[in-house]
């Protein structure tokens, strides 16, 4: 009876780890050719002076005039382009309180910032750091055939540095922009800059990147989403 208890917690205690680190346990496999730009969190309340969480403003206009001349590049190129956008539930109080009430679900501070060019690709959402929590990312790249990340946005220290280790983790070759990023500080953002690099991922300018584009070997998506752009939301 004792080992049949012993073993019955041992059980729980890998689902409880499982449950909490869920989106760190999904199968790893085997990657394609094609590369996309990663656009995560360039929202409103981020990016946004009057924003309810706002990155430091000198980071913000550097990031949105690097963001959208890498988003004019991918298009003339036939690259792919994506967003992930936090959409948090008007029920999770003490998280949306430690964020100030930023970014909920169907309100202007979620939107990206209509600065940005929002109309380049498909939107997943998230309500987690970690933009591969929603399953939906992963298959979907691996529909496009998709390789390499090439990632901006907002929160460097936060959703891109956890969205990044768990792409490297999954076995995608990962490159940051360096000013297309941003955070509440300087410091921050390199910190997070520095922490990528260690993990794994490649640190890139806008222009590098923008320079070595080259026609994409396939026209446009693949799969049910071509010729629509659609939000697809976590579980």
């Amino acid at each position: 009876m004792k080992r049949a208890w012993t073993l019955t917690a041992l059980g729980a205690t890998l689902a409880a780890m499982m449950a909490i680190g869920g989106c760190e346990w999904h199968p790893i496999n085997g990657r394609g050719t094609g590369t996309a730009l990663m656009l995560i969190g360039d929202q409103a309340d981020y990016l946004q002076p009057n924003g309810r969480m706002p990155v430091a403003q000198d980071q913000a206009g550097p990031l949105i005039e690097a963001t959208n001349a890498m988003i004019t590049a991918a298009r003339n190129n036939t690259t792919l382009v994506f967003y992930t956008r936090d959409e948090a539930s008007p029920f999770q109080f003490v998280s949306n309180h430690e964020r100030n009430d930023a970014t909920p679900r169907l309100w202007g501070g979620s939107e990206i910032d209509p600065r940005l060019d929002a109309y380049a690709g498909p939107y997943f959402s998230k309500s987690r750091a970690n933009a591969f929590c929603n399953d939906k990312l992963e298959t979907w790249l691996d529909e496009q055939n998709i390789g390499r990340l090439v990632v901006g946005g907002a929160y460097a220290n936060r959703a891109v540095e956890a969205t990044v280790k768990s792409a490297l983790r999954r076995k995608y070759k990962v490159t940051v922009i360096s000013d297309a990023i941003a955070a509440g500080g300087a410091d921050q953002r390199d910190a997070a800059l520095n922490a990528m690099k260690d993990a794994g991922a490649t640190v890139e300018t806008s222009q590098q990147f923008i320079a070595e584009l080259k026609p994409s070997d396939t026209l446009g998506l693949r799969g049910p989403l071509t010729g629509a752009w659609w939000l697809l939301r976590d579980k």
